[in-house]
């Protein structure tokens, strides 16, 4: 079917069920996946050329986001009723409060105390992706041949703990690199996203 300035999907009902093969899309969809894209790409070339810059400025997201996580399950141990209470969470809450709370102060004092900051984010980092590839692998080894794919996610499992190694080694390094890294994921998202918008477009004027 010939569509004018129009992208096909499938739309289907509650009981996934498709109700007609091709609906029309005006442009504001097309104009949204552009800006989406554009702004994707402004990002990844910004961690490009200012690595220290992003990364830095993700580290005080993250910490503060530790901090919000455990100002949370500190409020929610006293609102709970004792009978639901449990003592994990409230210390669970108190070290991340007290954690990111030292952690920002001390970013705050001077480029030691930054440097400090991004060293233990990146370690807990670190430590988080070993526990992910841990599982991986365990998972897999308690699946036997019944899992399919099974070698893929031991390369997963083996991947994520060679990464949490160098985070946990070099963990300054390691977090400005992983952010050059993800300048260039988002740049070829970008591209992705611009080639999709150039098909559909090419294809509505065939």
């Amino acid at each position: 079917m010939k569509q004018n300035d129009h992208l096909s999907y499938t739309i289907l009902d509650a009981e996934y069920q498709v109700l007609d093969a091709e609906q029309p899309v005006n442009r504001g969809v097309r104009r949204g996946i552009l800006i989406t894209a554009l702004i994707l790409v402004a990002l990844g070339l910004s961690a490009l050329i200012f690595p220290e810059v992003i990364g830095t400025g993700l580290a005080f997201f993250i910490t503060a986001g530790l901090f919000l996580y455990g100002l949370s399950q500190s409020l929610l141990f006293f609102q709970a009723s004792k009978e639901m209470r449990s003592g994990w969470t409230l210390a669970n809450g108190l070290l991340l409060l007290v954690f990111s709370w030292i952690t920002m102060f001390s970013a705050f004092m001077g480029e030691l105390g930054l440097l400090q900051m991004i060293s233990a984010i990146s370690f807990l980092m670190g430590l988080l992706t070993a526990s992910i590839g841990l599982s991986q692998i365990s998972a897999a080894v308690t699946a036997g041949s019944q899992l399919p794919d099974r070698g893929w996610i031991f390369l997963g499992g083996g991947l994520n703990l060679l990464l949490s190694l160098f985070m946990c080694i070099n963990p300054v390094v390691s977090w400005f690199a992983l952010t050059t890294a993800w300048g260039i994921y988002l740049i070829a998202a970008a591209i992705a996203l611009l080639f999709l918008v150039w098909s559909t477009r090419s294809k509505a004027h065939a």
